[in-house]
């Protein structure tokens, strides 16, 4: 009997301790998403001319991209042309907000630095390079269809980022937080 009393209280001791790390990362991530939002559009036109390198260079390798396609392609700066649509590139369509919500989820989550740093230098380069992939999705959908653009572009893709960004986390979690504390996970 007073086996399972002491059974029973180091199972809500554990429950405990997981909900006590749930809300924490709950409140450290609402904390930065609410310091992020407020911030990112201020330091984003602050910034704006220190931001509009990461703009061209979107612009140019949305465009490089979408003629290895077959398409014709003019990128004059932020604008990229195709043949029925045109579309320019500001600071929302480089991929930095997704970056930031993902470097929020893992600096709110109970990692080293060190695996935090591997999953910035896995994760960024990723979610940039889906975020071309967004973007070459968008343009041909712009080009092909200019109704279907609002939609893909202010409502599908929302979303699809938003899963992506979790997909990222929790691949990071898997393959690198949780891989060397079992030794066996891969």
């Amino acid at each position: 009997m007073k086996k399972k009393k002491t059974e029973k209280r180091k199972i809500r001791k554990a429950k405990l301790k997981a909900h006590k790390a749930i809300i924490k990362f709950c409140v450290v991530f609402l904390g930065l998403l609410i310091i992020l939002t407020t911030t990112f559009p201020f330091l984003s036109d602050r910034f704006n001319p220190q931001l509009t390198w990461l703009m061209v260079v979107t612009a140019d390798m949305t465009g490089f991209l979408l003629r290895l396609f077959g398409l014709s392609v003019n990128v004059s700066g932020r604008i990229v042309s195709l043949s029925n649509f045109s579309m320019e590139v500001v600071g929302e369509c480089t991929g930095l907000y997704e970056m930031l919500i993902f470097l929020a989820a893992m600096i709110a989550y109970p990692a080293s630095y060190k695996k935090k740093l591997i999953g910035a230098f896995l994760g960024i380069p990723l979610l940039y390079v889906i975020n071309i992939i967004r973007m070459i999705f968008i343009g041909v959908v712009g080009n092909w269809s200019p109704k279907t653009f609002d939609f893909m572009h202010l409502y599908f893709w929302q979303v699809g980022m938003i899963l992506i960004i979790v997909s990222v986390w929790v691949l990071w979690i898997e393959k690198v937080v949780h891989y060397s504390k079992s030794g066996s996970k891969g």
